[in-house]
């Protein structure tokens, strides 16, 4: 844990915060009164001297509560703060017989009352709080009392939950029917995560929560700061300890990763939305900077959608699922996806492969895969994994690119929202560390904001699950990748919109955090054309900022009818092609069709140059 060097700022911050109105509620009078601000600035500096020294806290006397338990206003019911609040509400009641009372931490006036005994769980907009919290780092908790203020502090959920565990065993210890009293000698704490510990406290804006990422990794989210603000972030990071690794500007929004001997960090400043997203992950692989892309060119570069649609059973057609192979000027290869858990799939991508490399491949060399990228683990996306079988004998891949949603939230997530999730969706990422291993490639999370360079391909990362977090994730389409790619330089360069399955959410944020940077030459067309998950808004949003000539659609040819003039498709087109379509820039639409089919896009490419086979 850490001294406390600052507080006064805060307080003073606090006391403003707790001036503002910014909704209305009934008092006891029936008057309509607007109340204070309760979210809760990030702690600043005090001085101990400035708060009253710890009391006994005399929680419930002879069967009577003297106490509240208070959590933060905008907390939702779902909340883990809330949870541990009611837990520890519970125990005094279990305990004493008697129950104190649970409120928030709202007043009409902003206003609290020192000489009102209550537990505070949680950040808070009480002076207490700050004031506990700035002992602590992210990966701390801490319990102390602060004048008649028993102050339950942490960061991380889990944290949270220990600490609350902690008080709720200490109360268990000391109370007596109809009597329970805390000592002002009561100090609880300890670091339970050594990880969060290595990030520094961020200055300024508002903490909101911590978020469990993918790769061991978890992000801190601050809002209601600024971009100097998160300049300053930076440089505690090196005061730290980290070093720069590389940074980027896309429109006003600001990216970084640093590194030590232990750690990576991924740092963001979203302009859209004030915040900082900060995501601390074990030691990673970098992803190359743009100075180590030395290649030579032996051929030109294409984009090959290969059809996948094929008849089931019953009869009914699979129209789904994404394979996209992508040829580079150095005779590599960039997959994305890769389509169903049928072999078929594998073996439509080996013999494109081999088509495409004749003119280059040198007898028994194998053909590389530079990248292999999983926008997200559906079946119609990476099944094709469970068939590497076909193709280890003739390629060989360097590395898959990934950022899959943490277990953690993928079970928050289907037990939220149970009617989108089926069970075990997602769970097909276990799939990629199956192949990576048999192909002994590496396994790289990508974060929104890097660039990725091989070869005459630049691929910058737009978005990834964490940029949606820490909501809850509504459906598993929400985790897929979204990736701008540029093909060459200057004018010959191509811009191709990779969207993989992202719909209405992710596309939404993409929209409001990018703007006219979306706009591309071509424009993968999302989730096959189906639906949004109820935000049909978030991806007309983002469609017309990308205004495509070519609109490259993997679809099967039976279904594609049936989903061109859908709302939230039209908008890709001119008025003249579709009515009601909204892109004055469209020229043609290619279909991936049937399996056997494929598209083929050459690089740089012209309007009306692609080459379509069909079976």
């Amino acid at each position: 844990m850490k001294n406390p060097n600052r507080l006064l700022s805060l307080i003073l911050a606090l006391l403003l915060a707790a001036a503002m109105f910014v909704s209305c509620q009934i008092n006891d009078n029936g008057d309509d009164t607007t109340p204070a601000e309760t979210t809760t600035t990030a702690p600043g500096s005090a001085d101990e001297t400035t708060l009253p020294a710890p009391n006994d806290l005399a929680i419930v006397i002879d069967g009577k509560s003297n106490a509240y338990v208070v959590r933060a206003e905008q907390l939702d019911s779902a909340s883990p703060t809330v949870a541990c609040a009611v837990d520890i509400h519970k125990a005094i009641k279990d305990t004493t017989g008697t129950a104190p009372g649970i409120r928030t931490d709202w007043t009409k006036d902003g206003v609290h009352d020192p000489d009102e005994i209550e537990i505070l769980v949680g950040l808070t907009n009480y002076e207490e709080s700050a004031y506990v919290y700035s002992q602590i780092n992210y990966g701390d908790y801490l319990v102390k009392i602060v004048g008649n203020k028993l102050v339950v502090a942490a960061y991380s959920e889990s944290a949270l939950r220990i600490a609350a565990n902690k008080l709720i065993n200490l109360i268990k210890s000391t109370a007596q029917t109809g009597s329970l009293t805390i000592t002002a000698d009561t100090v609880i704490g300890d670091n339970v995560d050594t990880k969060l510990s290595a990030l520094p406290v961020y200055e300024g804006g508002t903490f909101s929560a911590t978020y469990p990422c993918s790769n061991k990794g978890i992000m801190v989210l601050v809002t209601d700061t600024d971009a100097d603000e998160y300049r300053s972030y930076l440089e505690k990071l090196e005061e730290s300890g980290f070093v720069e690794y590389t940074t980027n500007e896309i429109v006003d929004n600001l990216f970084a990763t640093y590194t030590n001997n232990k750690y990576t960090i991924n740092a963001g400043y979203y302009d859209y939305e004030s915040s900082a997203r900060i995501i601390i992950e074990p030691l990673a692989k970098p992803v190359g900077l743009k100075s180590d892309n030395v290649y030579t060119a032996v051929t030109t570069s294409q984009i090959t959608g290969i059809g996948l649609e094929y008849k089931k059973s019953d009869g009914s057609y699979a129209s789904n699922g994404l394979s996209i192979l992508i040829r580079l000027t150095d005779g590599r290869f960039v997959i994305v996806d890769g389509g169903f858990n049928r072999s078929d799939s594998a073996s439509l991508l080996l013999k494109a492969m081999k088509e495409q490399s004749t003119g280059y491949l040198k007898p028994g060399e194998k053909i590389t895969v530079a990248a292999w990228i999983i926008t997200h683990a559906h079946g119609d996306h990476s099944g094709v994994l469970k068939h590497i079988g076909v193709l280890t004998s003739s390629v060989k891949v360097e590395k898959f690119l990934v950022n899959f949603i943490a277990d953690s939230e993928r079970t928050k997530a289907m037990q939220a929202y149970p009617s989108n999730w089926t069970s075990g969706e997602g769970g097909g990422y276990a799939d990629t560390f199956t192949a990576a291993s048999i192909f002994g490639a590496d396994v790289q999370w990508v974060h929104v904001g890097q660039v990725i360079y091989i070869a005459d391909l630049t691929m910058e990362i737009l978005y990834t699950i964490e940029s949606f977090g820490p909501k809850v994730c509504n459906a598993f389409n929400t985790t897929s990748l979204v990736i701008k790619m540029t093909f060459g330089e200057g004018d010959e360069k191509t811009t191709f919109m990779m969207t993989g399955d992202a719909t209405g959410n992710a596309l939404e944020i993409c929209a409001r955090m990018f703007g006219e940077y979306l706009r591309s030459d071509i424009v993968q067309v999302a989730h096959h054309g189906y639906g949004t998950w109820g935000n049909d808004t978030g991806v007309i949003m983002a469609y017309k900022y990308m205004l495509p000539e070519t609109v490259f659609w993997p679809q099967g040819t039976h279904a594609y009818p049936n989903y061109q003039t859908k709302g939230y498709n039209v908008v890709l087109f001119s008025p003249e092609y579709i009515s009601g379509g909204q892109n004055p820039n469209f020229k043609e639409v290619y279909v991936t069709g049937v399996q056997g089919d494929s598209i083929v896009l050459p690089i740089p490419y012209k309007v009306g140059s692609g080459i379509v086979n069909r079976k």
